[in-house]
């Protein structure tokens, strides 16, 4: 065997150290680095679920107009506590609104126009279709904004009509309206009783007692009879409508008759006192103020201040007549 020089076992000694100093050694893995350590990547959802803020306005009430509504058939429906807006924004402009009436036993119809700043000046047209009635008011009864307060009539919903009373419009010319249950205005202990159109058919109300009446159309007249008593003096009476003031489209006037009257003309007998006047200016919730002496019968008539015209009369127009005096 051939052995090796000296210088030979030198260089490979020296390569060798070379050659081990040059390769890099294997580390351990690091826990803690996030890309040696768990491997598996998240792939949960990574969406924005946060709620978008609506910055759409509010709308300006809970039922909004919504046209067409020029037709009976195309009536904007709202429930009852519910307030309704619109405008009148071109010619002829009308509105249609219709609302259940529920278990309401009275209900409350109130527009809301110029008392709001609004140029319009609506009239308002509460319709009963099961009932085949209506009636009409205008802002001139009310002297701003139409209104109405009624026992519900048995229908089962009710339609409103809205139109400008004349005839304008404009962006300027909204209008609200809220239906609502309400409760009775008045009290009363007795009701009329018909057929009481006529003096000898009269009903009789003794004093002390508030009566509760419909002038049901417009040539309807109510008729009561009041028993005067005979006490040794002089008694002092009062007889108090209230309707118009308490949400009735009825403006009534009142007339006081002796015993005559019953059978004869109204026109033929001379009345003891009265709430008629040719004046326009009159009370729209009349009142009498009397006195008696001596035993007698009298005869009271209520009535619309005039026949004609569309609203006079309807199951709308209620009232009541309280009967006082002094001697009880």
């Amino acid at each position: 065997m051939q052995s090796l020089t000296p210088w030979l076992i030198a260089a490979t000694l020296v390569g060798c150290k070379a050659c081990i100093g040059c390769v890099e050694p294997e580390l351990p893995d690091n826990p803690d680095d996030p890309v040696i350590g768990d491997t598996d990547s998240d792939t949960g959802d990574t969406a924005d679920t946060t709620t978008p803020v609506d910055t759409a306005p509010p709308p300006p009430c809970d039922v909004p107009e919504n046209e067409p509504n020029d037709g009976m058939d195309q009536a904007n429906a709202f429930e009852l506590e519910q307030r309704a807006c619109g405008g009148f924004t071109v010619e002829d402009d009308g509105e249609w609104l219709v609302f259940p009436a529920g278990d309401a036993q009275w209900i409350r119809v109130a527009v809301d126009a110029a008392s709001m700043g609004s140029a319009a000046d609506v009239t308002l047209t509460v319709n009963a279709l099961e009932s085949f009635t209506n009636t009409l008011l205008s802002s001139t009864m009310y002297w701003e904004d139409p209104w109405i307060v009624f026992p519900a009539l048995g229908d089962s919903e009710y339609h409103l009509f809205l139109s400008e009373r004349s005839n304008q419009y404009g962006d300027d010319h909204e209008w609200e309206v809220l239906a609502s249950e309400d409760k009775a205005p008045v009290e009363w202990t007795v009701d009329e009783i018909e057929d009481n159109n006529l003096a000898e058919r009269a009903q009789t109300v003794e004093a002390g007692e508030v009566v509760f009446g419909v002038i049901s159309e417009p040539d309807d007249y109510d008729w009561f009879h009041i028993p005067v008593p005979d006490i040794g003096e002089k008694i002092s009476w009062d007889v108090n409508v209230e309707a118009y003031t308490s949400g009735s489209p009825l403006a009534s006037r009142i007339t006081l008759y002796d015993a005559d009257i019953a059978g004869a003309d109204m026109d033929d007998v001379d009345w003891l006192a009265t709430s008629w006047s040719d004046s326009a200016e009159y009370d729209m919730d009349p009142r009498i103020e009397i006195q008696s002496e001596g035993a007698t019968d009298w005869y009271l008539v209520i009535k619309n201040p005039t026949t004609s015209g569309s609203g006079r009369g309807s199951p709308f127009h209620w009232y009541t007549i309280s009967i006082q005096n002094d001697a009880d």
